[in-house]
């Protein structure tokens, strides 16, 4: 398959060229409705700045997070999985 015809298909090209799955697919926050994606994608990037303390995320929005393997508790801090650091780069 040629890259513009991946483009076209909304299928994404690896730099070798081999094709690997669209971003929609593999983002965990892709079924929710924007405003949700975009405030949690927020809360995400405060945890990794280290912003929790000044202005602590929802229970809610931390909950579902951790629903969706972005993030897990240690010692009631939120930190960031491997999948989170990917949502957000």
């Amino acid at each position: 398959m040629m890259i513009d015809e991946a483009a076209a298909q909304g299928d994404l090209m690896d730099e070798d060229g081999s094709q690997r799955e669209s971003r929609s697919d593999s983002n965990p926050l892709h079924d929710l409705n924007l405003d949700t994606a975009i405030r949690l994608r927020w809360v995400l990037r405060d945890i990794r700045a280290g912003r929790v303390k000044l202005t602590a995320p929802a229970s809610d929005d931390l909950a579902l997070l951790g629903q969706r393997g972005l993030i897990t508790m240690d010692n009631g801090q939120p930190i960031l999985t491997d999948a989170a650091n990917s949502v957000i780069r």
